[in-house]
């Protein structure tokens, strides 16, 4: 039964894979909407973080490297304008790590277009801000990825992750969904389960879970989580 299981979820990853081609948002509706693209960044600009220590040759990152880094600017995006928000829809910059504002030109970033930190995107590590509360297909297919960091999020949703080599995930207290189409392909390290996330795939982590750390409350659903897939666990 356990390999038969193990055989539907390498279909599910090989599924989710051929969706992550599709850059669309499927957060919102970008219809009629004006799409503003990056000016004057200076050529050959590397943003560094706040020690002023340039990350862009570091072969591994860590969560400090992120969360210390400062904001990415706003001209380093392309973006939909909806009025009185903004999506992200492609990133023109040069930094392996990226930190997502919560406006530019002081409306909120609610959203992170399919497509544009998936499959081929070099980008190392991520954090993102209050304002965006759903992902899914941000991060498909997604081999340079090894940090993802956020407050706001409330749904994983589909293919969100499906990468090879992230290590750390933490989105923060607000999750309660987790979609089951999301698969861990290499070592992962560390994953942050808040209380509200009652459900998860016991079989996503294709890369084994001999690394893994899960961190939650005490007494909760990460707890028990950890127990059955063989993970660590760790009380916040």
């Amino acid at each position: 039964m356990k390999k038969i299981i193990a055989i539907i979820a390498a279909m599910a990853v090989m599924m989710s894979f051929a969706a992550c081609g599709d850059k669309k948002d499927t957060s919102v509706d970008t219809e009629d909407t004006a799409v503003s693209t990056a000016v004057d960044t200076a050529e050959g600009e590397e943003t560094n973080n706040d020690d002023g220590v340039s990350v862009t040759d570091i072969v591994e990152i860590t969560v400090d490297d992120v969360k210390n880094h400062a904001e990415t600017p706003a001209s380093d995006f392309e973006y939909v304008d909806h009025g009185d928000s903004v999506s992200i829809k492609a990133y023109n910059g040069s930094d392996p790590i990226v930190v997502i504002p919560e406006q530019i030109d002081g409306k909120d970033v609610i959203s992170i277009m399919d497509g544009t930190f998936s499959n081929d995107s070099f980008i190392k590590g991520i954090s993102l801000p209050d304002t965006i509360k759903e992902l899914s297909y941000t991060f498909c297919n997604n081999a340079c990825l090894q940090v993802v960091l956020a407050t706001g999020v409330e749904t994983v949703g589909e293919g969100t992750f499906n990468c090879d080599n992230l290590r750390i995930v933490d989105l923060g207290d607000k999750v309660t969904t987790f979609n089951e189409s999301n698969f861990f392909l290499g070592s992962m390290e560390r994953l942050h389960i808040p209380a509200g996330v009652t459900e998860l795939n016991k079989y996503m982590f294709m890369g084994g879970t001999e690394k893994l750390t899960i961190v939650g409350e005490a007494g909760s659903y990460a707890e028990s989580y950890a127990g059955e897939i063989g993970a660590r666990f760790e009380a916040e």
